[in-house]
């Protein structure tokens, strides 16, 4: 393997002045290279697929030598992969743990493509630390900016782990074995956490975790349900305004404390929870967006902010809206996947915040949310809330003891 990588790395630069149809340099990455690989390895190729390309009609920037596993990808331009990636300028090589720039860009364009592989790259990093203290999570670079092509760009962008071989100090094949060998491990564990086999569930389920804050350590990635691909697909959703319950009526809740012991996984719900937040927000930005299209102000549709997304909670309401004459809107999301007269939480702060801004200020209930087909309906409620809202104490905050009146035990 050490024969390998240097044969390629000390010709490759000589070769790209040649033509590269049946060039020698361009055959041996293609072919002898795998080979080599694959024996000195012992690759099980009912598993793994190899694959070399040193470019296609002509010669590639960033030359490279992948294993796929077959069960994930067999394509570099889709998926995760483990990928000898050649420098430019032939410093050295990377050996990466590195995923399918095509699938992003095709996706999302390039603009957008860039920011989701990347914190996909990153969100890897947080639930896949614990396994590589033989790999190194710093960004790679290739040195091969080319205005004819963004592979170089791409490669990087979706580095999750690995090392680095400099020219000319490349390590002998059983280091680079037992390199090659630890990293398959790391894209097992990879594949162990594959949503449902798939990779479209599982970087929609990244994207949203990620985006989030749900995924700052190891143990919280494991709940990848099915809401993640509604949110990450909620163009697709659809809302239905209906109108709100009778001003008298009152929740299925009674008023009567319950003094009982119940077993909750608060983890999964408070995640649960703000995903099913986030996914409405989503919907009611879709509906807003497209309410303003259609009468002409499509201006400010491009103005709306997502403001619990890009700020994060405490401002008041979720989302910064417009009338269609440019009146602000503040809207607060509240989504249940049960019916409308289903109870919810409203902090002190954001019925405050009403009282203060109740000209302008929105309540969207959305509820009998459905994740399967992205719908659910609205209804809404305009003003101050305090004075509309049936309210009822949860919780108190506990800012001094009075102590005349607390019972102590010394």
């Amino acid at each position: 393997m050490q024969y390998t990588l240097n044969y390629i790395l000390e010709n490759y630069l000589k070769a790209k002045n040649e033509n590269i149809k049946g060039n020698i340099i361009a055959n041996y990455i293609n072919k002898d290279a795998l080979d080599n690989i694959r024996i000195k390895s012992n690759i099980d190729t009912s598993k793994y697929k190899l694959k070399g390309s040193a470019g296609q009609g002509r010669w590639a920037d960033i030359p490279w030598i992948a294993v796929f596993d077959k069960d994930i990808t067999t394509t570099a331009t889709k998926g995760y992969d483990i990928v000898y990636l050649f420098c430019a300028d032939m410093s050295g090589v990377y050996i990466s743990l590195n995923q399918g720039w095509t699938y992003f860009k095709n996706k999302y364009g390039v603009k957008d493509g860039r920011k989701k592989i990347k914190l996909i790259s990153n969100a890897w990093k947080n639930i896949l630390s614990s396994t590589l203290s033989d790999f190194s999570f710093e960004p790679i670079n290739l040195k091969g900016i080319s205005k004819n092509s963004d592979l170089a760009e791409g490669y990087e962008l979706g580095h999750i782990c690995g090392k680095f071989y400099e020219s000319r100090k490349i390590p002998n094949d059983s280091e680079l074995i037992n390199d090659l060998r630890n990293l398959l491990g790391v894209y097992r564990e990879l594949k162990g956490h594959l949503k449902d086999n798939s990779i479209e569930k599982t970087n929609n389920s990244l994207i949203v975790n990620y985006d989030l804050g749900l995924l700052n350590n190891k143990n919280s990635e494991e709940d990848l349900n099915d809401i993640d691909d509604t949110i990450e697909n909620f163009e697709r959703s659809f809302v239905l305004i209906e109108d709100h319950p009778p001003l008298d009526f009152s929740s299925k809740d009674d008023n009567n404390l319950e003094f009982r012991t119940r077993k909750i996984d608060f983890l999964s719900k408070a995640k649960n929870q703000k995903k099913l937040g986030f996914a409405g927000e989503l919907m009611v930005i879709k509906y807003e967006k497209e309410k303003l299209i259609v009468n002409g102000r499509e201006d400010l549709s491009e103005q709306i902010k997502h403001v619990a997304k890009e700020n994060g909670d405490g401002a008041g309401y979720d989302i910064l809206s417009f009338e269609i004459d440019g009146t602000k809107k503040f809207i607060e999301v509240k989504t249940t996947t049960k019916d409308k007269s289903t109870p919810f939480i409203i902090s002190s702060n954001e019925v405050r915040f009403s009282e203060l801004n109740s000209s302008s200020y929105y309540l969207y209930r959305i509820f009998d949310f459905n994740k399967q087909n992205s719908t659910g309906k609205l209804f809404i409620l305009h003003g101050d809330i305090s004075k509309m809202l049936k309210l009822k104490s949860i919780q108190y905050i506990v800012n001094g003891i009075l102590i005349n009146s607390a019972n102590t035990t010394e």
